[in-house]
């Protein structure tokens, strides 16, 4: 079965895959290329971010 929570990256972890800036993503936000409760959601202090979101908006994780 599949987990749910394998789908899910913070702002962080989803910055270091992609090789981009924490900022890049919260600008994303800001200017609504990311929706949040689609793509993004906020809980607390922490941005949490789905991978296929990021894939969509991104473009494929790159190879580490």
């Amino acid at each position: 079965m599949d987990n749910p929570f394998d789908e899910l990256l913070s702002f962080s972890d989803a910055a270091k895959l992609w090789k981009l800036h924490d900022s890049t993503l919260r600008k994303a936000v800001a200017n609504g290329k990311l929706v949040d409760g689609i793509d993004v959601k906020k809980f607390g202090k922490q941005w949490i971010i789905t991978k296929s979101a990021m894939c969509k908006y991104f473009g494929v994780q790159p190879d580490e």
